[in-house]
């Protein structure tokens, strides 16, 4: 046995939601990485210090923007590891993981461009996107543990 997809061959099914967890992952890696030229270097902002809130600044998009994925990941990988421990529809995981990272890449897209308004623009409705894609993903886990 090389790995758990021999040993527990259901789990193929879900391989692209693996993969969605593994490339959100490295993102998030490297927006904490991206944190120091686009927000420190500039001494914009200081490190260990709040922030200071000025949208208009790449330094503050940069950290807040770094900071939301660390704060939306967790819910989304248990959620993720929930549904497919529970055997939820593999496509509707592998589907709702999809969305989540398409709205994911144009959420971080739109933050850290400052495109659109601060509240209510493309940005939330990236946003109010991967929460409902991971809304979609849990209860699909808790369908599966209650009722089936």
């Amino acid at each position: 046995m090389e790995n758990l997809f021999e040993a527990i061959p259901y789990i193929n099914a879900y391989k692209p939601a693996f993969l969605v967890l593994a490339l959100l992952s490295l993102v998030v890696l490297v927006q904490n990485f991206l944190t120091a030229p686009l927000a420190f270097a500039k001494e914009e902002q200081t490190p260990g210090m709040p922030l200071k809130f000025d949208h208009s600044k790449l330094s503050f998009r940069a950290v807040r923007t770094y900071q939301n994925s660390a704060e939306s990941f967790p819910a989304f990988l248990a959620a993720c590891l929930v549904a497919i421990v529970a055997g939820a529809s593999p496509f509707a995981i592998n589907v709702a993981a999809g969305v989540y990272l398409l709205a994911r890449l144009l959420f971080w897209g739109f933050y850290y461009s400052g495109f659109g308004k601060v509240a209510g623009g493309p940005r939330t409705m990236a946003f109010v996107v991967c929460l409902l894609a991971n809304i979609v993903i849990a209860v699909a886990a808790l369908i599966k543990l209650v009722w089936v």
